[in-house]
């Protein structure tokens, strides 16, 4: 046992290795040194951001005050130190009230330049200077940060332009343009020719055809109580119908426009005495379509049938017939429209849209004039609106009170063949839209040279509306390569503009028919890109064509599709 002296000493050399072993104190001291460089660091990202918030703001406002400079308001004005003023005025109303900033310095450089064919090409740069007050600036010794940036925008006065705008009226525009309207359309107007591949179903083109029993083995009309509707056909707006109840019996009932009762054992025949199929609840052989009788017992008040004999002569309605009709064949239902509607809508907006931006520039030195003279196009060449003015090259100022121009529905007599507009009977085999008569019809009507833009000599620019299927030389595709030719040389002097009314696959490949499944798959998914191709490309690459489908808004499209033609003020930088 050690001497009790030694107790001591040996208890303060443990004591020494813990303390030697103990680094928690370092820590500490390592944090005071770095400390300030991390408080500095934490302050500088926090000024750093703000400073970065505050020019975004700022360059957003000197975007908007350059860009106000070329607006029509401020073209308009020739003296450039008021058009300064505007400017800056703006960008000051735009940052008042801005936290922590300090405008050093701004200023709007405006520039106008004399153009041959237009009043004023302007170019506008802006330019500020400020800083952000730091909120570290004791830790940071910097009392703050440094802001700038510029903006810069171009404009001119618009050129006059004429428009020349081609609609497509062929029997696939006959489309609803919601979903709520083809669906309606389906379940009103049956094609019993889909039987041969399975079971009937709807045909959501609204066709117009004074032989609609005749195509693909028959469409026929019928209302929501799956009541076969036939025509009077003594009535020459045939605004009188029948509805047969054509339950497969010698107890057909006959109800007249609005649903009573007017007869019973109704029977048709065609005009050769044979007896007439109808449809109604399932598909029905082909009926003749030679003119129908419609026999049936008269009914008195009380239903009961009566000896007395009614014969007439009816007809069986078309699917456009239908869509015209369709609140009085299904009374407590919604009327829809058509693509052709919607077409016919959309040329009476883009008439007043191009008068409202015309008087926008009305008080620059040369203001624009926009002209317009529409037609209609489906199996032959390109027709004139037969209704004046519309069918003439117009001012729009003359044209905006007059409403929508009238556009023609073609009538097709049966499938193989359709009546044109001048009353001619043309052999179609189906075939209902050529893209290559349209074009070279159109192409005899533009220009030869490119317009100056003056009202003396205007820009042209073709717009065409169209859902780009073409149904020509007993052959379906998009827009051909001979056709992307015919643009490109209409495209040397005049710009094209097209609104695309897309194609769906769904309205036509509802059966299991090889020439429809065929088509829906394999060319639809084409007629965007050929569209595309006839187009004039802009110089950023983008292009002049605007796509509306089912549920939209044609109207709004054709007017952004004016809008890019006629362009002017744009950011550069």
């Amino acid at each position: 046992m050690p001497p009790l002296t030694a107790r001591p000493l040996t208890a303060c050399a443990r004591l020494f290795r813990r303390l030697r072993a103990d680094q928690r104190g370092n820590v500490l001291m390592i944090l005071a040194l770095v400390l300030p460089l991390l408080l500095g660091a934490v302050g500088f990202g926090l000024d750093y951001a703000r400073a970065q918030r505050l020019q975004t703001k700022l360059d957003a406002a000197a975007d908007a005050a350059a860009l106000a400079t070329v607006d029509p308001t401020l073209l308009s004005i020739t003296d450039t130190a008021q058009v300064k003023a505007a400017a800056e005025a703006m960008f000051d109303q735009q940052v008042q009230g801005l936290s922590g900033l300090k405008i050093i310095a701004r200023s709007a450089n405006v520039n106008d330049n004399s153009q041959s064919s237009l009043a004023t090409l302007r170019k506008t740069t802006f330019t500020y200077t400020a800083t952000s007050t730091n909120m570290f600036s004791g830790i940071l010794k910097m009392p703050s940060l440094a802001i700038n940036g510029s903006a810069v925008a171009s404009a001119s006065t618009p050129p006059s332009i004429n428009f020349f705008i081609a609609m497509d009226t062929s029997p696939s525009m006959l489309l609803p343009t919601t979903t709520a309207g083809i669906n309606a359309l389906k379940q009103g107007a049956w094609w019993s020719g889909a039987s041969s591949y399975g079971t009937p179903v709807g045909c959501d083109f609204a066709c117009h055809s004074g032989d609609m029993q005749r195509w693909g083995n028959g469409v026929y009309v019928i209302d929501s109580n799956k009541n076969a509707i036939y025509l009077d056909d003594g009535d020459s707006n045939s605004q009188a119908f029948y509805r047969v109840s054509c339950n497969g019996t010698a107890s057909n009932n006959v109800y007249d426009v609005n649903n009573n009762l007017i007869g019973t054992s109704a029977t048709l025949k065609t005009s050769l005495g044979t007896s007439a199929t109808t449809y109604c609840t399932g598909y029905s052989a082909s009926p003749s379509y030679n003119s129908l009788t419609l026999s049936y017992k008269v009914t008195d008040s009380k239903g009961k049938a009566t000896s007395t004999t009614t014969t007439l002569t009816v007809d069986y309605p078309d699917t456009y017939w239908l869509v015209q009709n369709y609140t009085r064949v299904n009374p407590g239902t919604s009327s829809f429209s058509l693509r052709t509607d919607a077409e016919s809508l959309a040329a009476q907006s883009v008439i007043s849209n191009a008068y409202t931006i015309q008087q926008k520039y009305a008080a620059t030195a040369t203001p624009p004039v926009y002209k317009m003279q529409f037609f209609t196009f489906n199996l032959e060449n390109p027709v004139a609106i037969p209704t004046k003015p519309f069918g003439v090259m117009t001012a729009v100022k003359d044209l905006q009170n007059l409403g929508a121009p009238p556009i023609a529905i073609p009538n097709l007599p049966a499938s193989a063949y359709w009546t044109n507009q001048a009353g001619k009977t043309v052999t179609t085999n189906n075939y209902d839209t050529d893209f290559g008569a349209m074009l070279t019809g159109m192409q005899n009507l533009m220009p030869t040279s490119v317009g100056a833009g003056t009202a003396a000599s205007p820009q042209s620019v073709l717009i065409i509306i169209t859902d780009g299927m073409s149904n020509s030389n007993s052959t379906v595709s998009a827009m051909t390569s001979a056709n992307i030719k015919q643009c490109t040389a209409i495209k040397k002097y005049t710009r094209i503009a097209i609104l695309y009314t897309q194609y769906l696959p769904e309205t036509i490949n509802y059966t299991p028919r090889p020439d429809f499944t065929t088509m829906a798959t394999n060319i639809v998914p084409t007629i965007q890109g050929a569209l595309q191709q006839c187009a004039t490309q802009n110089t950023d690459g983008t292009y002049l064509m605007q796509t509306v489908s089912t549920d939209g808004d044609v109207s709004a499209a054709l007017n952004t599709l004016f809008a890019m033609a006629v362009q002017t003020a744009r950011l550069v930088q």
